[in-house]
């Protein structure tokens, strides 16, 4: 059934645009956001040349390879790569229950969760999760983060649990008949 539905999506490009331009766009979000104030700072500057600042954008993603351990880098890839599907999926499910207006909002809430669950497990070796460690200096409660067993990649997995289980539902769905079959 997955298989066979991920076929069906996927063999028109336009999903596949779809998903690879999403992926793209939130894996750039998750390696330039630790970078942000430094980023705004360059790209920001009259004295630094154009050809730079593009070198150095792209030299930023660099730090998946350098500043991620292999565990937070393949969750961090595959938070992008799941929330680019999952996208797709949608897209598709919702053109295709368009016509009977009969779409199911909890799947695109839940979709959605994962993502943000999966964003506060994003992080680099050195400083861990960006997010998360930002919310619990603001509580005064960063110390938490220590003591949990992956020091905060807990967030990751499950974002990627919920990418994971969205896709699958989504899935699902998408076999499913849009109308009950006549008795």
């Amino acid at each position: 059934m997955v298989w066979r539905v991920l076929v069906r999506v996927f063999a028109q490009p336009r999903y596949i645009l779809i998903a690879g331009t999403i992926a793209a766009l939130t894996l750039s979000v998750l390696l330039l956001l630790p970078n942000l104030a430094l980023l705004t700072s360059v790209l920001g500057s009259a004295s630094v040349s154009l050809t730079a600042k593009l070198s150095f954008t792209a030299s930023l993603y660099g730090t998946l390879g350098s500043n991620f351990t292999l565990f937070t880098a393949s969750y961090t890839v595959l938070i992008a790569l799941l929330f680019g599907i999952n996208v797709a999926l949608l897209w598709y499910y919702v053109a295709r229950a368009k016509r009977l207006a009969r779409v199911d909002r909890s799947l695109t809430l839940t979709g959605i969760g994962g993502f943000i669950s999966g964003l506060f497990g994003i992080g680099c070796a050195a400083c861990g999760t960006i997010l998360l460690a930002g919310v619990f200096k603001l509580l005064g409660i960063a110390w938490i983060i220590t003591y949990l067993p992956l020091h905060g990649a807990e967030f990751g997995l499950i974002g990627v649990a919920l990418l994971l289980v969205t896709t699958f539902v989504l899935i699902k769905r998408i076999d499913d008949p849009l109308v009950c079959p006549v008795q």
